[in-house]
């Protein structure tokens, strides 16, 4: 069952594949200029909307389906390459500009012998692009 999108990952639930985002949060963020007023109470002044900023994890797991070293690798490109993509999630975008990953990191749990990646988590950072 289709979940959401981001460029060329999909993210879906099925017998054979699970790729999922989890603990999604999204920050949404406003510029203020404070003028102060003699003998008074300053002032606010709103000046411009912040970028919104969104942080995933993401679980890797070849248990699951997928191949945690090419998913890794995939999304590594994305943040060194600057790729721009929307973000939808069900048929929804979760914001009406694309975004970019600003940074990922990553904690490798279960490596096999020989270094096979079996299972890692990634965590991402999107930030809108306008």
């Amino acid at each position: 069952m289709y979940v959401g999108i981001f460029g060329d990952v999909v993210f879906s639930v099925g017998h054979l594949r699970v790729l999922t985002p989890s603990n999604f949060k999204g920050k949404i963020e406003a510029n203020w200029a404070e003028h102060e007023v003699l003998k008074g109470k300053a002032k606010p002044e709103f000046l411009n909307p912040k970028l919104r900023e969104y942080e995933c994890d993401i679980l890797l797991d070849s248990n699951l389906g997928v191949n945690p070293s090419r998913m890794k690798n995939r999304l590594e490109e994305m943040v060194e390459n600057g790729e721009l993509h929307y973000l939808i999630i069900g048929f929804a975008p979760v914001s009406k500009n694309k975004l970019r990953v600003t940074s990922m990191s990553e904690s490798w749990d279960v490596v096999q012998r020989h270094g096979l990646l079996m299972q890692c988590k990634v965590s991402l950072t999107l930030k809108e692009y306008t």
